[in-house]
């Protein structure tokens, strides 16, 4: 399996690299009032519009500098992940990856796996999980609003 790995508030996490559709430098955020929760607003990208989702405020982790945008699918819909760095892509062996500590349930809605590589623990992220349904229609819904005003 292939992960692509970025940092966010010095961590290691990763995405498994059949989700990612491009890696993007940092881009100007025009900001939605109405954006949902997690949604830091919404950037113009190859003729696209696309949210961009914040995942240090989605996990609680504060404000982060933001150098990279991560594009993701998620049911459908791309999706700007802000991450501090993408750091590299790595192969990481299925026996190498265990599932997520039941004492982590709280968050492991979004946590999937752990996987050992290289002496370092990456937390892998479940981009599936990671927008509820009725979240996706929301930012379905702010896209459709702002894209239909021009």
């Amino acid at each position: 399996m292939q992960l692509l790995t970025f940092t966010l508030t010095g961590m290691d996490y990763g995405i498994s690299l059949e989700n990612v559709e491009s890696i993007e430098s940092k881009m100007n955020v025009v900001v939605v009032p109405t954006s949902p929760a997690n949604i830091r607003g919404i950037i113009r990208l190859h003729g696209e519009i696309l949210p961009v989702f914040s995942l240090a405020s989605r996990f609680g982790l504060g404000n982060i500098a933001v150098d990279n945008l991560v594009v993701v699918n998620v049911g459908g819909m791309k999706l700007a992940l802000e991450v501090e760095k993408v750091k590299e892509i790595v192969d990481v062996e299925d026996s190498r990856v265990l599932p997520m500590p039941t004492l982590m349930s709280g968050q492991q809605c979004c946590f999937n796996d752990v996987a050992s590589c290289q002496k370092e623990l990456i937390v892998m992220l479940d981009v599936k999980s990671l927008v509820s349904q009725e979240e996706q229609a929301a930012i379905r819904k702010m896209i459709s609003d702002n894209t239909s005003e021009k």
